[in-house]
């Protein structure tokens, strides 16, 4: 997990780097599917939840999707003031998140749920099976996808008439994969 400070000059400093980072920064280690920790480098109060949600409206209003921004921003609001129950068991149905979601984090997270009194603790196994379930289902569609794309990689590298005559490696395929993500996230914005 990375630490960053936060100064009260409101500067951001990575401990990992021993650099001043920005919004921009952090959004990055999270989309490479790092897990951040934020603590006021004063008071060694976690800050993380309001600096993910100062990254998040940072990036958003950059796409120059406000519309969009505004609209997610609404519907979390919305949701979460009224079942986070089913709001988490909806975002696992989805496929929200579950690339970065383990077992260990998600009972974390279903345990600081009974702790706040939105799930009782009678109902927490089942939920947390209910959901381990779900995430196994989208995390098989994941791998699903990633073999579909092996597969359509080695096609073309098959009618490839200049290809060389060994079979790409795992690595290669990798990288492809990567670029293959990467091309789809530009189209997506």
């Amino acid at each position: 997990m990375r630490l960053i400070k936060r100064y009260a000059n409101r500067r951001l400093y990575d401990a990992e780097t021993s650099k001043t980072i920005t919004l921009e920064d952090v959004a990055k280690c999270v989309q490479d599917g790092e897990e951040v920790r934020v603590v006021d480098n004063i008071t060694g109060e976690d800050i993380t939840t309001r600096v993910l949600g100062q990254t998040f409206l940072k990036v958003s209003t950059e796409q120059q999707n406000l519309e969009f921004a505004t609209f997610l921003l609404s519907s979390l609001i919305r949701e979460v003031s009224t079942n986070v129950t089913d709001f988490l068991s909806r975002l696992v149905q989805g496929g929200i998140g579950v690339a970065n979601l383990t077992r260990e984090r998600l009972e974390q997270i279903v345990q600081m749920m009974v702790e706040k009194g939105e799930l009782q603790l009678s109902e927490k196994q089942d939920y947390l099976t209910s959901l381990m379930d779900q995430l196994a289902r989208q995390q098989e569609k994941m791998r699903d996808t990633i073999e579909e794309g092996k597969g359509a990689l080695r096609s073309e590298w098959e009618k490839d008439p200049d290809r060389p005559e060994k079979v790409p490696d795992m690595e290669e395929l990798s990288a492809r994969l990567d670029e293959m993500a990467r091309w789809i996230r530009d189209m997506k914005k």
